[in-house]
């Protein structure tokens, strides 16, 4: 069977290092922010609430947790705030109108609150985090690093404490201290990263410009491959020091490792026009606000989305502006399906921010998942037309139509990215599958199967293009030899996907060796129990071996899993009386 979901748009992270560096620390948060916020595992089909007005105590408390259980933390916060204050010595309710606040990045909100929490226990991580940081905003280092140091270095804490004390020290003006908190992340190599990252900023803030150079030349080793805030604070030190020539060479190496980044031109546009550097981190505030943006990417890699989200806006109240940080909490409010607010943040990213392009990718991307197909594809087309040079639009663009079952209009978009990329020879095998996809769903098969085989031609042992070529050859009764060598393959490759079995054992049907269809249609039904097309495959197999009982329940299966209207009218006239098609083989 062709799968249903061709190669959609990888999403990058911001920082490909943390995930390898940090997962010990990733289960205990996670823990800690699930139990302390109440939330429950996501759902695909998230309800929408109606929430009432109320002035009670219970109803505020039960809209609330409803609004929790579905990630509204918008409504969380408001409600559970509500009931906070008809009832402000529930001590449950206190801690879930607190991270209900910061959820929502109302952070001023929450520090009276936090205030509250870290009396009672000076050991709570979030409620210490929100009075060190408001002491930060205040400028009061002292009253911060007397709030830090009541925390124990354990789990995540490890973490946090040294980074929040070095830059603590920063803003106190002792950079030895800073130093020195910055040396306890030593004794874990997988942590020498992070710790020489931050370690360079720190020395670029003092300006020691030739000691951060050092520190953040050997963070991540090769710096076009670092990170790529690592890779802007060591250009920035470049510059600093009048080194534009050396800078130059770091983004157009950066631009060479990362094609699409759209960070380095603005850079070498800035060079090219005299402009002074840009510093990656200006103030204390903004260090610490990296340190937790680090961390929030991390988790959110790790789907610690709860967590996450509570890091990147701690982050923002440090440091409100960071687009960086802003894409971040829009991915996470895409995990969470919450696309409205998605699009809210991101289209809060400044047109001229030169993270504006991503964000505008994601904003058509939440408005397809709402169901705004148009203002998807009208914001597309607007941004294909804007920039001549790059293909992800028109990728998009064709993901989206192709989605919304415009294949001509999808294969035509894909034309246009590919001709960007400088056509077929120069592109990966995804995007001939797509294209390829909507060809042959448009009825072209001609095209399509062309792209399918230079796809294998690229990337000659690829299991879901071999599957959707083997499938489509046997679909229109030719090629079966050369299809059932692609499939067995592909089944080898993916033992465990049940549509490339099906597609197996529907060549085996239409071989007429209806004995070992059964035996793999049989193994694609237990791997995909819920599809129809799988079901009903099953079915016209068990009614070509006699058993006649078990094909009509497969077939009433088929029905109950929400078919194509074709295939349901297909199915019905089964169930009427009609006798399934014999295999093409075996009829001839």
């Amino acid at each position: 069977m062709k799968a249903k979901n061709a190669a959609g748009c990888e999403l990058q992270t911001q920082d490909k290092f943390l995930k390898r560096h940090l997962l010990n620390i990733v289960i205990p948060m996670t823990a800690l922010a699930l139990s302390a916020c109440g939330t429950m595992p996501q759902r695909a089909d998230r309800a929408e609430f109606d929430y009432p007005q109320s002035n009670s105590f219970s109803g505020n408390f039960l809209a609330g947790k409803a609004a929790q259980i579905e990630n509204r933390t918008d409504y969380a916060a408001r409600y559970l705030l509500r009931a906070y204050e008809i009832d402000p010595g529930n001590d449950d309710l206190r801690r879930r109108a607190f991270l209900a606040l910061i959820a929502e990045g109302r952070i001023a909100d929450a520090e009276p609150v936090a205030r509250v929490l870290v009396d009672e226990n000076p050991e709570d991580l979030f409620a210490v985090m929100a009075v060190m940081d408001a002491e930060i905003r205040n400028q009061d280092y002292q009253a911060a690093l007397d709030a830090v140091s009541t925390l124990p270095q354990r789990g995540i804490t490890a973490l946090i404490v040294p980074l929040a004390k070095a830059w603590i020290y920063t803003g106190l003006d002792q950079p030895q201290n800073a130093m020195a908190a910055l040396n306890e992340l030593q004794g874990n190599g997988s942590l020498n990263p992070l710790s020489e990252y931050h370690r360079g900023l720190i020395l670029a803030y003092f300006n020691d410009l030739n000691a951060a150079e050092v520190a953040l030349a050997s963070a991540y080793g090769d710096p076009a491959d670092a990170p790529l805030r690592a890779a802007e604070a060591l250009g920035s030190v470049y510059e600093r020091k009048g080194q534009t020539q050396k800078a130059s060479l770091l983004y157009e190496s950066y631009m060479d490792r990362h094609p699409q980044s759209l960070a380095m031109p603005y850079h070498l546009d800035r060079l090219a026009k005299g402009e002074p550097p840009t510093s990656v981190i200006l103030t204390p505030a903004s260090g610490l606000a990296e340190a937790y943006l680090d961390i929030a990417t991390l988790l959110s890699q790790e789907n610690a989305v709860d967590p996450a989200l509570l890091m990147a806006r701690y982050s923002l109240s440090l440091r409100p502006g960071d687009d960086i940080t802003r894409l971040l909490v829009g991915e996470i409010m895409e995990i969470q399906k919450r696309f409205d607010a998605a699009v809210i943040v991101y289209e809060s990213i400044p047109k001229d921010s030169p993270h504006s392009w991503n964000a505008r990718l994601r904003a058509a991307a939440s408005y397809e998942q709402l169901g705004k197909t148009d203002d998807a594809i009208a914001l597309l087309e607007t941004m294909v037309n804007e920039r001549s040079d790059r293909p992800d639009a028109l990728i998009q663009l064709g993901d989206i139509l192709r989605i919304d079952q415009d294949f001509a209009g999808a294969a035509n978009a894909y034309d246009r990215a590919i001709e960007r990329l400088g056509g077929a020879d120069t592109v990966g095998w995804r995007l001939l599958y797509r294209r390829g996809i909507a060809f042959e769903r448009a009825g072209n098969w001609t095209r399509a199967e062309a792209d399918f085989l230079k796809a294998l031609e690229l990337e000659p042992d690829q299991p879901y293009v071999m599957n959707y070529l083997g499938y489509s050859w046997v679909d229109m009764g030719k090629n079966f030899d050369q299809a059932e060598d692609m499939l067995k393959r592909a089944v080898e490759l993916q033992p465990d996907d049940g549509y490339i079995i099906d597609s197996l054992g529907w060549v085996y049907y239409k071989l007429g060796r209806y004995d070992d269809a059964v035996e793999q249609l049989e193994k694609a039904v237990e791997l995909k129990p819920d599809d129809p097309t799988i079901n009903d495959h099953l079915g016209d197999a068990y009614w070509q071996i006699g058993r006649f009982h078990e094909a009509r329940f497969q077939w009433h299966r088929a029905l109950s899993f929400n078919p194509t209207e074709e295939l349901r009218a297909d199915v019905e006239a089964k169930l009427d009386g009609k006798t399934p098609h014999v295999g093409a083989v075996a009829a001839n």
